[in-house]
């Protein structure tokens, strides 16, 4: 099967176009290692937002059950319980 990707003769770096053939070898790694770290950071971004919705909906629901808890196991005061 033929390779499908196309490779790249043209990149645009700092809203300037570059042709690759005319960049150094430290200036496509150093490319290739920033356009990496970008993705890595959006990921760590929506892997908080995932974690900190899970955190709440937790707290949320923990909150829930102590309330529903609390209304069933503790009497008001002044109320008998049996023993």
């Amino acid at each position: 099967m033929e390779d499908e990707r196309k490779e790249l003769t043209e990149v645009m770096i700092f809203d300037k176009e570059y042709k690759v053939a005319d960049l150094s070898d430290q200036i496509k790694l150093t490319f290739n290692a920033l356009q990496r770290m970008e993705q890595e950071a959006q990921e760590a971004s929506y892997q908080s937002v995932k974690a900190n919705s899970a955190v709440q909906f937790q707290a949320t629901a923990l909150k829930k059950m102590l309330d529903k808890d609390k209304d069933v196991s503790e009497p008001e005061i002044g109320e008998v319980s049996e023993v």
